[in-house]
């Protein structure tokens, strides 16, 4: 789970920071870099699993040089950096199969990527900085803001013996030359070390094992980053026998094989999955799932209030978009973050109510314990998903932003230059402000649902008429 991000020199960035709770919505018109946020945080997902920093880039729209923020005709920064807090799960298993418990679950890790001219002249991709380190608990003002005292220890376990003092990735310099040393936990010695000036990946993707659990827990954290990207034509599909898959990909693909597991796994959950999905779609009163041996496929069915079955075939856009997100709840393969761009396409204004209350069903609840950790990122332009925030108001696991595209003059190299970057500002929910610990302008500090919705409705309006 994302708690704090900060990123500095990727495309509309420049000294953006934000706090994050598990279930956040950014709000904002077109074109304010929304989109953005999603960009970077794909980024880095990439950057911690790939051996291959371009490889990671040029997954990205653009040149990869396009990334850096672009301050004049011609004039791109030189370097990206990022700050990602996070909240991990405190058990952590390897590909092999070793399971180790974590002593620290609050980790932060600070990554700068640089470009350069290369020997034969072509531009190139360096890690210039990467770091890893716990968050002191004294420090850890997000914790105390957001997760209450009787779970506390469950989240964030208490640490008994020993603070941890020497970070997990560090980069050093010796002889002038840029270093990153790995110690192994719980050691002084047996460090790993990497020079940065050959390096072609992070170093947080080269490591696979428990014997370093809280950078490999850091790793997952951010390979477990999902970017929902829902295709009704995904959604209807049969899953074939033959394909292996029993995971709901991003477009929604496997979406029958991964409630056969279900249902395979827990009968009782296909029963709260139908009552799920009747709560927001009441003709429909049962979910099911049918091995059709003869096609070698499993096909999804639903059944209406008049008994009459309908294959996922013929199901509507927003019905499915509904379903899938029913059976991600009971899925526990689903974990992590999960990114949602704009879940109001292809939704009735009547069932976008339906579809926020799923969302934030899928967050954790740190009121809770024993229950997965996951995360749910929206952006959205629709003043109908936002004003039913309302409902969470005095809920602090629940967050609403409000994007801007800001025109600003910086300090560049020296030189003053005017710049358009991304803004993105905490809405008020009640007459108080969150307890963050970021600082924010009296214009930011004004920003409440209300005037939210008012923005919105207005660049609703506005994009109606081009």
């Amino acid at each position: 789970m994302i708690t704090y991000l900060k990123i500095n020199g990727f495309k509309s960035f420049h000294n953006f920071e934000m706090e994050l709770t598990p279930f956040t919505v950014i709000a904002g018109a077109n074109a304010s870099g929304k989109s953005n946020l999603f960009d970077a945080l794909t980024l880095l997902s990439r950057l911690a699993e790939t051996d291959n920093l371009k490889r990671a880039f040029h997954e990205q729209r653009g040149e990869f040089f396009e990334l850096f923020t672009q301050y004049g005709d011609d004039n791109y920064a030189s370097e990206m950096e990022f700050v990602v807090e996070m909240l991990v799960n405190k058990n952590i298993k390897d590909a092999w199969g070793n399971e180790t418990k974590l002593k620290y679950t609050r980790l932060r890790y600070e990554l700068s990527i640089k470009r350069v001219t290369n020997s034969s002249g072509i531009q190139d991709l360096v890690v210039s900085k990467e770091n890893l380190f716990t968050l002191k608990h004294q420090e850890d003002s997000w914790v105390s803001a957001i997760i209450p005292k009787k779970s506390l220890e469950f989240w964030r376990p208490k640490v008994v013996t020993g603070k941890r003092g020497i970070p997990y990735i560090q980069t050093v310099f010796e002889n002038e030359l840029a270093i990153i040393q790995v110690p192994q936990d719980g050691t002084t010695g047996n460090k790993r070390r990497f020079p940065l000036s050959n390096a072609t990946r992070t170093v947080l993707s080269s490591f696979d094992t428990v014997d370093f659990p809280h950078v490999l827990a850091a790793k997952e954290e951010m390979k477990s980053w999902k970017f929902l990207q829902l295709n009704p034509e995904d959604l209807r599909q049969a899953t074939s026998k033959n394909n292996g898959e029993d995971t709901i990909s991003v477009s929604g693909k496997n979406l029958a094989a991964a409630l056969f597991r279900i249902k395979q796994n827990e009968k009782y959950s296909l029963k709260e999955i139908s009552r799920k999905l009747n709560s927001f779609l009441p003709n429909f009163i049962e979910v099911d799932v049918v091995d059709d041996n003869e096609n070698k496929q499993y096909l999804i069915k639903l059944k209406d209030t008049d008994k009459k079955e309908f294959s996922s075939r013929v199901l509507s856009e927003g019905t499915l978009r509904i379903l899938a997100l029913c059976i991600l709840e009971f899925d526990e393969k689903h974990t992590g973050l999960l990114c949602f761009e704009e879940p109001e396409n292809g939704i009735h204004p009547f069932r976008i109510k339906a579809m926020t209350e799923l969302l934030k069903d899928l967050s954790v609840d740190f009121n809770e314990i024993e229950i997965p950790l996951r995360q749910v990122i929206v952006n959205t332009h629709s003043p109908v998903l936002v004003g039913n925030m309302e409902t969470w108001k005095d809920d602090k696991n629940v967050s609403i932003w409000y994007a801007q595209m800001r025109t600003s003059i910086s300090d560049i190299g020296g030189a003053r230059m005017k710049m358009n970057s991304t803004k993105i500002s905490p809405v008020i929910k009640d007459n108080s402000l969150q307890q963050l610990k970021l600082v924010f302008s009296e214009q930011d500090r004004k920003l409440t649902l209300a005037i939210v919705n008012d923005y919105l409705k207005t660049a609703e309006f506005e994009d109606s008429i081009v």
